[in-house]
């Protein structure tokens, strides 16, 4: 069941990037966003296995040089404009695919080693550029030419959010689930994108 359901959202996506290429020129670039655990991930993954495409991780892009407890002295929106690096994205990345160059770039997680060149990812130009990431159809929105949210509820969300982690992360939650609330009620909220999953099976 969870498969046919899977299949079903990865299908509609692709449908939807058919329809939007019918009358574009150049890349086609892709917001997959969604709170936290909603899969953006997977289905990113499964969309770029069914159809070329290139797929940029907006978590490699995380700020770090914000301390974590710093991050509670910024408002809301604050934390959903300042928690990815949005300006090296644009540029670093989406600059040179947009004019059909390779992007190289190096993840935060990768920032402070002695030699960065061993981290450096390359991606490759496409038709298709997808933005795997939370917030990126609001902060990238005049780059992006379809939004689709991928949604679940808070329970299944944090599960797989847990998961993937190997803990409960509570801190982390604490931190950032008012965040995304926020973001998907007062910034950016279902009707505003132009495809929406509910993605609940796990």
């Amino acid at each position: 069941m969870k498969g046919n359901y899977f299949s079903h959202h990865v299908n509609a996506i692709v449908s939807a990037i058919h329809q939007r290429l019918k009358d574009h020129q150049g890349p086609l670039i892709v917001s997959l966003d969604g709170g936290s655990g909603a899969g953006k991930s997977s289905l990113a993954t499964e969309v770029s296995s069914s159809i070329k495409s290139t797929v940029i991780p907006c978590d490699d892009f995380f700020n770090i040089s914000i301390p974590d407890k710093e991050w509670d002295s910024y408002s809301l929106e604050e934390r959903c404009r300042l928690c990815i690096e949005w300006e090296r994205i644009r540029n670093e990345v989406l600059s040179p695919l947009r004019s059909g160059e390779q992007a190289a770039y190096l993840p935060y997680y990768h920032s402070t080693t002695n030699d960065p060149a061993t981290g450096l990812i390359i991606k490759e130009p496409s038709d298709i550029i997808i933005l795997d990431g939370i917030y990126s159809s609001q902060w990238l929105n005049d780059l992006v030419h379809l939004t689709v949210l991928v949604a679940a509820s808070p329970d299944v969300r944090y599960e797989r959010h847990n998961l993937r982690e190997g803990t409960e992360d509570i801190e982390w939650h604490q931190r950032w689930d008012p965040v995304e609330d926020y973001y998907f009620t007062v910034l950016r909220p279902p009707h505003t994108f132009d495809l929406v999953l509910v993605n609940e099976s796990l």
